[in-house]
């Protein structure tokens, strides 16, 4: 998983607030990374008893998500390879006035000071992060800007090479490694970029994009053909123990991309007019194979099975692998729950739909009434066929009385009471903003959240659903202000769904900020919980914080920092403590409908499109 904050010169003005007495919280904060001040961290994934914590460090912005199949939830066309794009996205997606900034920013990276960068420091050479370093490394090369560590070692499957290929000297620190989740055991499950090998003209990698489980590679289906087996691409979001297997479960490429011969699908600056001459054979010392997508589908890898390391596809595209002349389909599962006594499980993610144009829509993969027989074949026959039927998430259908309401759709977690969340990426501006909004599924029942669960949720919100764990408790990021046309400030919550066993615990309220749970903790006014990416079983939560050094100049939500924000990556651990929710000093900023004022971090490069996967 990514996150989309880093070093807080570089892209905020930060204001933070914190504890307010000295009394035991309902969380303790400890840190977890061993970042640089010229990095910033996040915890991204916990494993479900809460004793191991997986981290990324990031030493500029991604531009694209490593680990994400469709960008930004919306790229269908692969045309997101520009300043231009990146501005034209920001625009019509987020709708800020500082898209110039935005987009400079994912796309040129940022400097030691921690300042945007633009085209004459890029050329300068002193940018870290940005799409256009991954463009440039054909020439250039390439240093890691994501690297992932599990218990404080390092997350590398591909660093030493990948087999397979004719590539030959690669450089160990050149992959972007993101770690999607963790096992009770210690297995990392994520997705890394090959490493870029040095063949003197020219640097090449093997792959965009591979996931894996633990040591092991997973690979495309055996029935790929043409250049898929080679450069296809796959995608590892966590693993479920059922019917005696370990699946793990992701996505995988299936078909090429549409329309490579499109000169928008190649990247600015590569020199290149299309993608076209790397679809039926593939040449490393073609440039265009670097970039070449595909359509990846929601797939699952049986290990211990034949063929364990090849992908089983479990669903088809609804409207083909591709359409609209350059549309390319894509889909993926994102989690897994064994629901009530079930011993077969259920999956959530999304797949792209065709409504004029393709769109993601959250979908829940069921098990078939033949289970058991069909996925004893399964394990035997990579191709025997899925033992699951896909269907969409009712209630928030992305066309409604023949407008379109979403941009996207996506659900992200199920945990075992059959409770799915996600969320709405609204396509018109609502309170200022293109909001993303949660929401919370329940059979045929779907409920976007609003102030009538929690004042966190204020009309025209942005939030994120990260993970739910089994006790109906659900993380992730929220809006703290109402401004417009630009990034809003946004902290860290808990949200206790339905018949929370644990309400009590949290003063019989559903909606929480993450800082007012750890007010009061030792040390904890060092820090202020910027976002939330996974709960365990115990309610232990990893995240990312703002760390100010010798602790903010007050236990308020809008206290000040003397000195350097940085941002890290936290564990939260639940704790037996009392809440005491934090004052604020000001109320010169506040948000409608939530019912009270915050104030918090600026995040100018904040796109708000990134989701945890469990």
């Amino acid at each position: 998983m990514q996150f989309n904050k880093f070093k807080l010169s570089a892209v905020a003005l930060a204001m933070a607030g914190f504890p307010i007495a000295a009394n035991a919280a309902l969380y303790s904060v400890d840190r977890v990374d061993n970042a640089s001040t010229s990095q910033s961290a996040a915890a991204t994934a916990i494993s479900p008893n809460g004793g191991k914590v997986a981290v990324e460090v990031l030493s500029g912005p991604v531009g694209l998500n490593y680990s994400q199949e469709l960008p930004y939830m919306v790229d269908v066309e692969h045309f997101i390879n520009s300043y231009n794009d990146l501005d034209s996205y920001c625009f019509n997606y987020l709708g800020y006035n500082t898209c110039d900034t935005w987009a400079n920013e994912q796309w040129y990276g940022i400097k030691a000071s921690g300042e945007v960068c633009d085209s004459e420091d890029y050329d300068a050479n002193i940018c870290t992060g940005g799409l256009n370093k991954e463009i440039d490394a054909w020439h250039a090369g390439y240093t890691s800007n994501s690297v992932a560590t599990l218990d404080g070692s390092q997350v590398n499957p591909f660093g030493s090479g990948v087999s397979g290929t004719t590539l030959t000297n690669p450089n160990t620190d050149s992959t972007n490694v993101v770690v999607n989740a963790v096992t009770d055991s210690g297995e990392a499950m994520g997705a890394s970029s090959s490493p870029y090998f040095d063949e003197g003209s020219y640097n090449a990698r093997a792959f965009v994009r591979r996931g894996f489980s633990g040591s092991t590679e997973l690979l495309p289906p055996s029935s790929a053909t043409g250049v898929i087996p080679q450069i296809g691409q796959t995608n590892a979001n966590g693993s479920i123990d059922a019917n005696g297997t370990t699946i793990v479960f992701g996505s995988a490429s299936t078909h090429n991309m549409a329309e490579p011969n499109n000169s928008n699908k190649a990247p600015e600056d590569s020199g290149l007019s299309d993608l076209n001459s790397c679809s039926s054979s593939v040449d490393y010392s073609n440039r265009a194979c670097q970039y070449y997508q595909f359509a990846n589908q929601a797939s699952v890898w049986l290990l211990g099975a034949t063929d364990a390391n090849n992908a089983r596809v479990i669903a088809g595209f609804p409207n083909g692998a591709t359409g609209n002349t350059d549309d390319t389909a894509q889909a993926s599962v994102r989690a897994a729950a064994l629901v009530g006594a079930d011993t077969a499980p259920t999956m959530v993610g999304f797949s792209t739909y065709d409504d004029s144009d393709f769109y993601a829509r959250a979908v829940k993969f069921t098990p078939t009434a033949d289970f058991d027989a069909c996925f004893a074949t399964l394990k035997l026959d990579s191709s025997a066929g899925t033992c699951w039927g896909m269907s969409l998430i009712p209630g928030i259908e992305i066309r409604q009385n023949g407008d379109i309401i979403y941009s996207y759709t996506e659900a992200n977690d199920i945990n075992a009471n059959n409770v799915v969340v996600g969320v709405a990426k609204n396509y018109r501006l609502n309170n200022g903003a293109y909001a993303e909004n949660v929401f919370v599924n329940e059979g045929t029942s779907t409920t976007l959240l609003t102030t009538a669960q929690s004042s966190l949720f204020f009309n025209g919100y942005n939030a994120t659903a990260a993970a739910i764990n089994d006790n109906n408790e659900l993380v992730g990021k929220v809006d703290i202000e109402s401004s417009r046309d630009r990034a809003r400030r946004q902290r860290g919550y808990v949200y206790l769904h339905g018949s929370a066993p644990n309400l009590a615990d949290f003063d019989n309220t559903r909606g929480w900020l993450l800082d007012d749970l750890t007010n009061g903790a030792t040390g904890a006014n060092a820090y202020r919980i910027a976002e939330a990416y996974d709960i365990a079983v115990n309610g232990d939560i990893a995240a990312s914080a703002f760390y100010c050094a010798g602790g903010y100049s007050s236990t308020a939500h809008d206290a000040k920092c003397d000195g350097e924000e940085a941002l890290v990556a936290v564990k939260l651990t639940r704790e037996s403590g009392d809440i005491t929710p934090r004052p604020y000093e000001t109320n010169t900023i506040t948000r409608s409908g939530g019912g009270f004022g915050v104030l918090g971090l600026a995040l100018l490069g904040l796109g708000g499109l990134l989701r945890r996967r469990k």
